[in-house]
């Protein structure tokens, strides 16, 4: 596994400060505000399995690590600040493409205050924003991620298959709860190229169980022939994938 290079590095950490303060808090209130307006006014969105997602969080004493399938470029904020959890401190933190989200200063500060943390294409698995993510869960808070790696280009919003392998590498560094939600609609509110969202459109939202994840669970993952790292993770990827894979055969039980 190869290190992100310093100059590859360098680029986006430096609009990036995880820190809050009272400017970052207010921008967040207001991104959150507004989403969930343009979700929940302007648009409809129906919960489906929504007591899988009350229980995980009613757990405590683990992170929470959900995960969603990727159609638009605002599924979130939109989509997840509709979730229920809008206060600065109990929103998620959620990986984000750095060169769009952390091109300049002005996108660093206000995808800062969204909890957004840069994550570098092509950088590999051993770069500072997964390496927080994880730390971010094993100290019990939300992350929220796209494992897909990009939004879908399928016409019927199918998923991109195979996932990413940091979805692995975040379940087994920090043996969090993991969550998944299959959402459909999302490409009707806002299609790829289009910049302002429509209005009237429905959005349905399908909740997986959650699963504690333990060393036992994986012990049981792990192939006794090949017991590195990469191996786990790519393990964990597969797995989570058939999760979300299964929320999606209920859109498209044929596909």
């Amino acid at each position: 596994m190869g290190r992100t290079s310093p100059t590859l590095a360098a680029a986006p950490l430096q609009h990036w400060n995880p820190k809050g303060n009272w400017q970052k808090r207010l921008i967040c209130q207001c991104v959150v505000q507004m989403s969930r307006g343009i979700m929940n006014v302007m648009n409809a969105v129906e919960f489906e399995g929504r007591e899988h997602w009350e229980s995980a969080f009613q757990q405590g004493g683990r992170g929470i690590l959900s995960f969603s399938n990727h159609v638009s470029l605002f599924d979130d904020p939109l989509l997840v600040s509709s979730l229920g959890r809008t206060g600065f401190d109990e929103v998620r933190w959620i990986g984000a493409d750095h060169l769009n989200f952390y091109g300049s200063a002005v996108k660093g500060f206000i995808s800062s205050a969204g909890k957004c943390v840069p994550i570098i294409r092509g950088g590999g698995l051993d770069q500072p924003g997964l390496s927080f993510l994880a730390d971010r869960l094993k100290l019990g808070e939300w992350v929220h991620i796209f494992p897909e790696g990009g939004r879908t280009r399928d016409p019927g919003s199918k998923m991109r298959h195979p996932f990413k392998t940091g979805i692995g590498q975040l379940l087994a560094a920090a043996k969090p709860i993991a969550i998944p939600f299959y959402h459909y609609g999302m490409h009707e509110i806002l299609p790829i190229g289009r910049r302002f969202p429509k209005w009237g459109k429905k959005v349905r939202v399908m909740f997986g169980e959650h699963t504690l994840v333990t060393d036992d669970l994986l012990a049981a993952m792990t192939d006794p022939s090949d017991e590195t790292d990469s191996a786990l993770w790519q393990t964990l990827a597969s797995w989570s994938y058939d999760q979300l894979r299964c929320l999606e055969q209920v859109v498209h039980p044929t596909g």
